[in-house]
């Protein structure tokens, strides 16, 4: 059966790979272990973005080289989103800083442990304006409450995976380019997408869950067949190091 795999790249990276040696995977011989005899994998889509070298500068070299090492597969296409940083205030549930001074009317010293901030859970997020405008226009926000703990983080969000994913899936479906389709991610926003190639164009569409645990179960309800990633497919799965015909190595902290 001519069949399709898409790859939600970060969603495999956490659920299955982060803190483990097998990041240096052939994601097409990992397919082949994933499925029966008789699916014939034409081409396999990989979803991802350009990591920052921000709080890891090695993170950017290394991603290239799995990068190169995936274009070396003829079955492979990657494709790229993007990441959006962005500052927000948030309410705190905890605060596990040890041993740090923290800005207060007075001098305060945090003792060791983490630090239960009392509520915390029934406190609205967006309630909570910036504490100091500073030269800054502030933004309007709704008045905060008198016992809200909260701080500014920075976060960096990958963008446009799900959504490349769920378009390339609906329009390979549409188009007719596979009899069966693989998706291996645990991201429910692709309930639909999915739902859609399965009662619309009639063709069975197999989930992998790339975590450690459960499939999400509203996403686990749309699929045709679910699978789950093991270690030791993971394990059987690697690319030789270094990749044979090529100056490419495997990163040596992976």
């Amino acid at each position: 059966m001519r069949t399709r795999v898409y790859v939600d790249g970060f969603n495999l990276y956490y659920g299955a790979l982060k803190d483990t040696p097998f990041k240096w995977l052939n994601l097409v011989e990992l397919t082949h272990q994933l499925l029966t005899a008789g699916h014939a994998v034409d081409k396999l889509n990989y979803f991802t973005a350009r990591v920052s070298g921000a709080s890891d500068p090695g993170a950017p070299a290394r991603q290239h080289s799995y990068l190169s090492t995936l274009g070396t597969l003829p079955e492979v296409q990657v494709h790229f989103g993007r990441f959006l940083a962005k500052t927000a205030w948030r309410p705190l549930t905890n605060l596990p800083i040890a041993n740090r001074q923290i800005d207060t009317p007075a001098a305060v010293t945090l003792p060791a442990g983490n630090h239960p901030v009392a509520d915390s859970q029934t406190l609205p997020v967006g309630s909570y304006p910036p504490r100091s405008a500073g030269k800054k226009r502030r933004r309007k926000t709704a008045a905060p409450l008198t016992d809200a703990v909260v701080a500014e983080v920075h976060t960096m969000e990958e963008k446009g995976s799900d959504v490349n994913l769920a378009a390339h899936l609906l329009n390979d479906a549409w188009k007719g380019l596979f009899e069966v389709a693989v998706v291996i991610s645990n991201d429910t926003d692709l309930i639909t997408p999915i739902r859609m190639v399965t009662t619309e164009r009639k063709k069975p569409v197999v989930i992998v869950c790339p975590r450690r645990w459960q499939m999400a179960p509203t996403l686990a309800n749309v699929a045709s067949h679910v699978r789950h990633i093991r270690p030791a497919m993971l394990q059987s799965a690697q690319f030789p190091d270094p990749l044979p015909g090529t100056t490419i190595t495997k990163p040596t902290d992976w």
